[in-house]
Formats: structure tokens, C-alpha cells, sequence
């Protein structure tokens, strides 16, 4: 074991972009850098992009200080960059996410002569044209491997070419302890500033404004809905480069006065605490951290099966499930809980208990674990 701590780099492709405040990853950082074992760990974060104000004012408030490259996906002076960071910081370990963060991770470990872990994030289905024959390159030589769910590990393997045997799944959880419960009265004034009255339900989904996220499916299943129940609405919280298409969908469609775009919000934890019922209709995931939080404070999912949702929620026990872009469902799962009580309670119910499967500190002491083996290893 080493005498000072192990000095770990988490390096991300992005925190977001000009259109998206916060990434899921993002958020990640955010929660797990201050949680490892400072006695034993130096956990270091960088970023290949560039500065996002509202990324960089969480991490501060968080005690973090990203680093940054700064330079396009394909620009050589990263690497530089990088190795000067993985000298000067005395960086033990390069944990990477994202394709050019794993690049240039991958490129300087070997240089440098560091191990590197990759972790997935999502299950793309598909690896970009340009990056194909990089991680052929790359993928078979990769020693370290994490995917936040098993179909992103199926999709590692596939895809980018990494060994089955290595590629180990990491759900990345969430900090039970730290989830904190809105007073009722902030809610129910929140509530009435939005223009919900008594006896009204909130539908709510939370992502980044993304075209595979689903957010028109789940427009098409409020059209249903309303023709039964028409005091239903539906927030949007988050934001993104999709956005501009889904507000002029809302307005060709007349639904203006049940949709309301939220935007990114800070208070993201007290604001789902708000909905009756939470929506996941992503077409495509890994196994989202909103899920986690939505599951923490009991708010009862109707989602989609996409790869990391389908794997940890059960239908009719934890969720209500259907088919990624079956609106038609969709509506008839929302119409079906909030005419049932009972069903909507038991499912909260069970997600309370759900939930502690995926308790943080369980991701951490893996992580933690795997930085002392693979240093162990070296010694």
C-alpha cells in the first residue's frame, strides 16, 4: 500500500455545453468526489471540454476544482495537456468517461505508463463512425472497465471491443443519507405558483432536452390522458439543445396550458417532490441518476424499458413499465395509477425499499477497492 494517498484523475469528456447546464455525469462527480476516504484517496476531476458556469459553480460549492483541457475532441495539444496535469499532480490512476476523455486517457497511460479505467455511461446502441476504428485499436488492450448497467456492459463489449471478462457493472447509486424531504408547505406553494390548484396532478419528467429522452412521447400520452382527466400537467425540468423543438411542438399542438417548461434548476430534489407521478420515456440510457433521486424521496416511476431503467425497476412492483415510444401505453399506465391509490402507494412503498440496493457508499467502496487492487498490483 502506498504511504500518501492515491492520487485519482477522473477525467470527463464534458459537464455540459451551451445548451445543457448539467450533465447526469456531471452530477456524479459531484456527488462521489466528496465522499471517498481523503486519508487514502486524492480524487482530481478534469474535463476534456470547457467551462460550464452553473457545472463549475456546483463543483466549487461541492469543495471540487475542475481542471480542464480545453481543446476540440481530436486535438493533439489534450494529450499534452493531459500528461502535463498526470505529472504535475502526480496522478496515479486516469478513470475515464466519454470518447474523447477515453482517448486521450488511454493514449497517455500508455505513454506514461498508468493504469486507466474506462467507464461507460450509456448504451449507445451504436459507436460513432470516426471512433470505430480507435477503439478497435484501444478496446482490446483496455485492463479496467466499468458500465452503469448490463446493457451497457453488453454495449462495452460489443462495441468497443473490450474484454467481457473485464467490463464489470457499477450502478453509481446515490447518497441516501443525503436526500432531504421538502416541507410540505414549500410544495404545495410551489405547486400554487405554477398555477396547480387542488385536485390537480403534476406529471414530471427530468433530463437533459435530448431528442432520444422521449419528452414527445410523453407529449402524445398527456394528449391521451387529458381526454379523460383533464386537470393533468406535465413539467419539464432541465434543459438542452432539443428544447426549441419540443416548445413548438407544444404550441403546434395547443398544449400550452398543461405543458410548462421548468428549465434547469438547482433545486431539482425539492421541485420532483412536487409530482404525483414521475416520467423516465428515454429511448436510450444507462441507468440514470434522476431515476435514483426519483426513487429516493418515493416518487413512483412510469418509464420506459431502456437498458439500465428495465434492469432495476419491476413491473408492478417498483414502476409501471412499458416499451420505449409507446405513448399509448404510457397514457394508459398514468390514467391506471391515478385512478388507483392504492396501486400508487404500494409502489411507493416499494421503491423506498428498492432504493437502499443503491445506496452510494456501496458504489464508492468498489471504487475505492479497485484503486487499491489495481495499486497493489503495481507494487
Amino acid at each position: 500500500m502506498n504511504s500518501r494517498p492515491i492520487t485519482v484523475l477522473q477525467l470527463c469528456e464534458h459537464f455540459g455545453n451551451e445548451q445543457s447546464s448539467f450533465h447526469g455525469v456531471a452530477r456524479s462527480f459531484e456527488l462521489w468526489i466528496p465522499a471517498f476516504d481523503k486519508n487514502r484517496f486524492r480524487v482530481l476531476l478534469c474535463s476534456r471540454g470547457g467551462t460550464i458556469k452553473a457545472a463549475e459553480e456546483r463543483f466549487i460549492a461541492a469543495g471540487i476544482t475542475p481542471l480542464y483541457l480545453g481543446y476540440g475532441k481530436f486535438d493533439p495539444r489534450n494529450l499534452l495537456k493531459l500528461m502535463q496535469i498526470v505529472s504535475s499532480e502526480k496522478v496515479d490512476i486516469i478513470h475515464a468517461h466519454g470518447y474523447g476523455a477515453c482517448l486521450w486517457g488511454r493514449i497517455a497511460g500508455m505513454l506514461m505508463g498508468k493504469p486507466v479505467i474506462v467507464h461507460e455511461r450509456c448504451n449507445y446502441r451504436t459507436v460513432p463512425l470516426f471512433m470505430r476504428p480507435i477503439e478497435w485499436l484501444l478496446g482490446p488492450s483496455t485492463r479496467y472497465a466499468f458500465a452503469v448497467s448490463e446493457s451497457t456492459r453488453k454495449f462495452t463489449v460489443e462495441k468497443r471491443y473490450i474484454s467481457s471478462l473485464i467490463v464489470k457493472v457499477l450502478y453509481s447509486g446515490i447518497p441516501l443519507d443525503g436526500v432531504k424531504k421538502a416541507h410540505s408547505e414549500w410544495i404545495i406553494s410551489f405547486r400554487r405558483e405554477q398555477g396547480i390548484k387542488p385536485g390537480n396532478k403534476v406529471l414530471g419528467i427530468v433530463s437533459r432536452l435530448e431528442s432520444h429522452k422521449g419528452h414527445i412521447d410523453a407529449f402524445k400520452a398527456l394528449q391521451l390522458v387529458l381526454k379523460e382527466m383533464p386537470n393533468v400537467y406535465l413539467w419539464v425540468v432541465g434543459d438542452g439543445r432539443y428544447q426549441d423543438v419540443l416548445r413548438r411542438w407544444v404550441v403546434e399542438n395547443n398544449m400550452e396550458k398543461n405543458i410548462k417548461f421548468l428549465g434547469y434548476r438547482p433545486d431539482v430534489l425539492s421541485v420532483i417532490q412536487c409530482f404525483d407521478v414521475q416520467l423516465f420515456p428515454s429511448h436510450q440510457e444507462g441507468t440514470p441518476n434522476t431515476l435514483y433521486e426519483a426513487m429516493a424521496i418515493g416518487n413512483v416511476p412510469v418509464a420506459s424499458t431502456a437498458d439500465g431503467q428495465g434492469e432495476i425497476l419491476e413491473n408492478g412492483k417498483t414502476a409501471l413499465l412499458f416499451e420505449p415510444g409507446d405513448h399509448e401505453m404510457m397514457a394508459d399506465l398514468i390514467l391506471r395509477l391515478f385512478k388507483d391509490d392504492k396501486l400508487l402507494e404500494n409502489i411507493r412503498n416499494n421503491v423506498l425499499v428498492r432504493i437502499k440496493d443503491f445506496d452510494m457508499r456501496r458504489t464508492i467502496a468498489t471504487l475505492e477497492a479497485t484503486y487499491e487492487q489495481i495499486m497493489d498490483g503495481r507494487s
